[in-house]
Formats: structure tokens, C-alpha cells, sequence
């Protein structure tokens, strides 16, 4: 995890290398801290993450339990993330870069 850039209340972070059990939690943990720390609106690049067949028994849902209120704005989610978070008015699916950056740029 990375942090690319930060206006609070918002951080825009890239997520890359292999999703799995064994690193749900700790990426999970780095955006808890984040929302504890006052950020209420996550734009995560997630366009180098990569799943293992084994993530989705181990819940991508839990991986943005991260407390309320939050909002998600998902650069490149993998097809097994966009399934999971579905119709969630939390989240804000974008497939191109550009269109993440000018929501960014308007908030």
C-alpha cells in the first residue's frame, strides 16, 4: 500500500502485489488506520492487485469493514471485488484512471 496522495478528508492510495489470506488483514488494518485517523473518503488504485483463488473464501468484504461513514472510489477493481462490493452505494467503481482523478479533482 502506498499513499499517493492526501486532501482531507480524502487519501488516494495504490494497492498492488497478491491479495490473499495472509494479507487481507494487514491491508485491511492500513485502511482502518487511515478511517481512524479522519479520512472518510478512500480512492484506492487497485489496478496492480492481483487475488488468490483462496481470497474470496476469506472475505474481500471484510477487507472494507473499515467503520462508517466511508465512501470508496475503486481505480481497476479486479472482477471478485466489483462482484462483492455489487450495488454498495458506499462504493464508486471507476475502470479508468482519468475519471477517478476528476471525481478527486471535484471533491
Amino acid at each position: 500500500m502506498r499513499v499517493l496522495a492526501e486532501a482531507p478528508p480524502r487519501v488516494w492510495m495504490a494497492i498492488s502485489g497478491t491479495l490473499g489470506p495472509a494479507t487481507i488483514h494487514p491491508v485491511r488494518r492500513g485502511l482502518k488506520d487511515r478511517v481512524e485517523a479522519g479520512v472518510s473518503i478512500l480512492f484506492l488504485d487497485l489496478r496492480e492487485l492481483l487475488l488468490t483463488d483462496a481470497a474470496d473464501r476469506y472475505g474481500l468484504r471484510t477487507l472494507f469493514a473499515v467503520g462508517p461513514p466511508v465512501h470508496f472510489h475503486l481505480v481497476g477493481a479486479p472482477a471478485e471485488i466489483r462482484d462483492c462490493v455489487g450495488t454498495d452505494p458506499r462504493f464508486t467503481l471507476h475502470s479508468r484512471l482519468d475519471s477517478a482523478w476528476e471525481r478527486w479533482v471535484k471533491d
